[in-house]
């Protein structure tokens, strides 16, 4: 018995160490490549193949991080950059000096035409005479007749009879 209580210490024990390296990984891996990793952490990856191979690998790509140069753009990337950026400059000063007057202008002009169409079109749809329908052929007159036809004590009945009370005591 005393055998299961020490193999279920060392299995908890285990998954807090990985835990720990899985959270402390870059930390693992920086001692791992000094050479300086403490012993509980080297027993624990001695005892652990996934977190041993965890860490390998991981230590492996951060020393590659590190032993990466650092790129500098050479002396000549910023004066020809300049250089290029002027010279397109220079060649499209027209079309986009005429475009952009030309927009500043028509821009404006392009939304009162469009304004003013909207009104003037509204206007002459509104100059139709319009017959107003009868009663009868109304939707109106539909709605109330609709109205007239709820059968008295229904559901419907008494919603339609409880608002109109309320809006009978409101006044």
């Amino acid at each position: 018995m005393s055998n299961i209580k020490e193999m279920k210490k060392v299995a908890s024990d285990n998954k807090r160490a990985c835990v720990f390296v899985q959270n402390h990984l870059i930390f693992v891996a920086e001692k791992e490549i000094e050479g300086a990793t403490p012993l509980e952490i080297q027993n624990h990856l001695d005892s652990c193949p996934g977190c041993a191979l965890l860490v390998q690998r991981f230590a492996r790509a951060w020393k590659g991080m590190a032993l990466q140069e650092e790129t500098r753009p050479t002396p000549s990337f910023f004066p020809d950059l300049i250089k290029r950026i002027e010279a397109y400059e220079e060649l499209s000063p027209g079309r986009k000096g005429i475009l952009a007057a030309a927009w500043r202008i028509l821009g404006p002009v392009a939304a009162a035409a469009v304004f003013l169409g909207g009104i003037f079109a509204g206007n002459e749809m509104g100059k139709t005479e319009k017959v107003p329908a009868a009663l009868e052929e109304s939707f109106t007159g539909r709605f109330l007749d609709s109205i007239d036809s709820i059968p008295k004590g229904s559901v419907a009945d008494f919603y339609v009879s409880h608002q109109n009370l309320e809006k009978e005591d409101l006044e």
